[in-house]
């Protein structure tokens, strides 16, 4: 087959067969995956087979299976890919119950970077599934399989999928995806969710396990009608904050799932949570992640990306068991660099921790340019909070940026920042935020799921409508914007916002007149 020396049969697909290869100009094992005879003169599944080579060689990320170069043999079109060294979740789940929580996190986790990574190619994967995730004997997980990738935005290549026909996995598919409507990358997300839900509970999340109510109709009526399942009622001994994160991804509306932003900035905190001692491999792993994409070239030798074959996973090296078993990425940099960053680190904390215990400076905000403090409000007085920098619980300092919200009997309640969050201080955490936006002016067009991450993220909460009013009504230094409403905590279905004179519901979404800010307990 070319420059390879195929040696053994791994599987086959219902699009074509995969083999063990060896790459005989560079002596490298490779899988290759080669288009179904039965297929030979299939028109559409020979565009739809080039596409997914030229798809996954549009991302370079250590999170996607790499493609190495395409070609045709005997009139068949195939790819050359890594050959990765593990096996599949699904397979793994099978053989071996579900996962535990932490675990199951750094999966889901390292499969977001790499359909982030898609995305960011302009690509939908269309199948994400536990088969179609491989986990390495080094406990990373790539993500193979792009042969329903879809373009976000087609341009001049044609539609290999008419509208209105569904494709993808029942158990996993998205329910805008399930009634043929137009999708975006978020059906990627739906269908993690659901993988999420199946790696902590070992079933499908819309399965009942009775073969008469598992028929494939039903499965998709469930997706379509059925809320999505709580992971932690199937398995009690599961992370809750991780398995709530799998009903928010499965959301019926597309609008009320995280994006991947989100999404990796959610499972991250709950990793350094359930893992304090991962935090600096999530920091190495984050900035490793970080995608470079390449223009496909559509040529055999041109660089490229993912594709897979899953196949029996070989027992892991010793030295990296205790890593695969905990689900922590293999380093793959030098120790002494390891070494100099871990110490690069621990200065940096060293200085932060003498920077937060200063004396705090009046009247510093954390959104748009400070402005004179406003003249308190009838109802303060000895009983309210004064600005950065006043009085705080216990004597200690308020954190930068925020107030001290006291009951009316004068005792201390919650810190809130002082003035809505800047688009400066929201990309620290969302980079791709509006390129467009002033740094130093509120953030808007931030739904309320973003806005509840992002405080989460930065160790805080949104603010009860209650507090938000107490804060509005009795402390000095609460900078209010005009025209602009904020996100509040809103536990239920509907979203609240707050403005100065009243509280109104607003549809979960991206509005130009609505912005946030945090509140932190004592």
């Amino acid at each position: 087959m070319g420059s390879y020396r195929v040696d053994a049969t791994i599987g086959s697909g219902s699009m074509g067969e995969v083999f063990r290869g060896i790459d005989t100009g560079l002596n490298r094992r490779v899988a290759i995956k080669i288009l179904s005879e039965k297929h030979r003169d299939s028109p559409e599944l020979r565009a739809r087979f080039v596409r997914e080579g030229r798809a996954v060689a549009a991302i370079s990320h250590p999170n996607v299976v790499q493609v190495f170069a395409t070609g045709s043999f005997d009139e068949r079109p195939y790819i050359a890919m890594e050959l990765l060294d593990g096996t599949d979740l699904g397979t793994s789940i099978e053989k071996r119950g579900p996962l535990d929580s932490l675990t199951a996190a750094h999966a889901i986790l390292d499969a977001a970077q790499g359909l982030a990574a898609a995305s960011k190619a302009g690509l939908i994967h269309r199948d994400v599934k536990p088969s179609n995730l491989v986990r390495l004997a080094d406990g990373r997980v790539k993500v193979t399989d792009f042969g329903l990738a879809k373009p976000m935005d087609p341009g001049a290549e044609p539609a290999l999928t008419a509208m209105g026909v569904v494709v993808g996995t029942p158990d996993y598919i998205a329910p805008e995806q399930a009634r043929g409507e137009a999708i975006d990358e978020r059906v990627d997300i739906y269908a993690l969710g659901g993988t999420l839900y199946f790696l902590l509970t070992g079933m499908p999340p819309f399965r009942t396990g009775k073969p008469a109510e598992d028929k494939y109709l039903k499965v998709v009526a469930r997706h379509l009608r059925n809320p999505p399942p709580d992971a932690a009622v199937a398995n009690p001994g599961c992370d809750r904050e991780l398995a709530e994160l799998a009903r928010t991804m499965m959301s019926k509306k597309p609008a009320d799932r995280p994006s991947y932003d989100e999404l990796i900035a959610r499972l991250t905190q709950i990793l350094a949570r359930l893992d304090p001692n991962a935090v600096p491999v999530l920091l190495a792993a984050r900035e490793r992640s970080r995608p470079n994409l390449i223009p496909p070239s559509g040529t055999a030798g041109g660089r490229s990306r993912p594709m897979t074959a899953p196949g029996p996973v070989e027992p892991a090296p010793a030295a990296y068991a205790d890593a695969a078993a905990s689900g922590l990425p293999r380093p793959l940099i030098p120790a002494w660099l390891v070494a100099v960053t871990l110490g690069c680190i621990a200065l940096f904390a060293a200085g932060l921790v003498v920077y937060l215990r200063r004396p705090a400076a009046p009247a510093q905000g954390v959104g748009p340019t400070p402005a004179p403090a406003p003249t308190p409000s009838p109802g303060s007085g000895p009983g309210s909070s004064g600005a950065p920098g006043g009085p705080a619980a216990a004597g200690a300092p308020i954190p930068p940026g925020m107030l001290l919200v006291q009951k009316p009997d004068g005792k201390p309640w919650f810190y809130i920042d002082a003035r809505p969050m800047s688009v400066a201080s929201y990309r620290e955490v969302f980079a791709a935020y509006d390129p467009a936006a002033k740094p130093d002016a509120p953030v808007t067009n931030v739904t309320y799921n973003e806005a509840r991450s992002f405080a989460t993220t930065r160790g805080g909460r949104l603010p009860t409508s209650e507090e938000w009013e107490a804060a509005a009504s009795r402390t000095p230094g609460f900078i209010v914007t005009p025209n602009v409403s904020e996100w509040v905590d809103s536990p239920g279905d509907q979203k609240l916002i707050r403005r100065r004179d009243a509280t109104a519901i607003r549809p979960d979404g991206r509005h130009p007149d609505v912005t946030f800010r945090t509140a932190r307990d004592l």
